[in-house]
């Protein structure tokens, strides 16, 4: 890692703890360290607002290039979903280069087992992922054999909503991921596109028009193969929007004019 990555995510780091510091609602009950697997990072946070919402839950899940990520820096985007009425779980996931992506795969399909288990069954859950986050959970929602059906999975997850994610990625243009998503094998398994299905839940595609990231094309080629599978899809596109530019939108400088925050409240209320 070079000087200008090393004070880029440093000015990155530093810029998440003040955000954080800004959103501790009182809305909502924070039960932190919930271990849902074996390993030290298999955590998550539980956030619940007070009092009874008939809303459904969000499970999001952060971005990071699949290497790096903390749950706890996002407490801001739990902070403004709350003040929305939902519920919402933050899970933390092993990261590369300790695991790969198979393992990575595994620890999120737990996670989500575990909300599957654990929210009540009379509330339905929704997926929500940013970036690196937003390809994991089109997995979820797309790949009906990763989610073991005794959760009844396909009953309880009515929604995805997908922020700057890539679905449609190969062949892969950073040098690491062809190790990251080794074997040679499971190369077309990390590819959400591969697996659209007529009945999965519905898809709402969120995207910066300026994203140099994650292309914009990865949520437009996913939508329009969804579409023509007879899946609910859609998908907006934000101007002078950049890859983090989107997720900022759930901070409390931002929210209350963010047309991305908006736009999900649309969608939920919809659904």
């Amino acid at each position: 890692m070079n000087i200008k990555q090393v004070i880029a995510e440093l000015y990155q780091h530093l810029g998440l703890r003040f955000i954080n510091l800004l959103a501790r609602s009182k809305k909502y009950q924070l039960s932190a360290d919930i271990s849902y697997g074996a390993h030290d990072r298999l955590k998550l946070d539980y956030y619940r607002i007070k009092g009874e919402s008939k809303k459904p839950t969000i499970i999001f899940f952060y971005g990071g290039n699949w290497r790096s990520g903390d749950r706890q820096n996002y407490r801001f985007v739990a902070d403004t979903l709350t003040s929305l009425g939902y519920n919402v779980i933050i899970p933390d996931y092993r990261l590369y280069p300790l695991v790969r992506f198979s393992e990575i795969q595994e620890d999120v399909i737990e996670a989500t087992h575990w909300a599957l288990r654990e929210v009540p069954s009379d509330q339905p859950l929704i997926v929500m992922g940013h970036s690196a986050g937003a390809q994991l959970g089109a997995l979820l929602c797309l790949n009906s054999s990763l989610l073991n059906t005794e959760y009844k999975a396909n009953d309880r997850i009515k929604g995805f909503i997908g922020l700057a994610g890539p679905y449609d990625f190969y062949p892969f243009t950073e040098d690491d991921h062809w190790d990251l998503f080794g074997p040679a094998s499971r190369y077309a398994e990390t590819q959400a596109i591969n697996y659209v299905r007529s009945d999965s839940p519905p898809l709402y595609l969120l995207h910066g028009e300026t994203d140099i990231r994650v292309r914009r094309g990865n949520s437009k080629s996913l939508m329009e193969k969804a579409q023509a599978k007879g899946c609910r899809a859609s998908r907006e596109v934000y101007k002078n929007t950049g890859h983090v530019d989107i997720i900022l939108g759930f901070t409390r400088f931002h929210r209350d004019k963010s047309p991305v925050i908006r736009d999900i409240v649309n969608f939920l209320e919809k659904l």
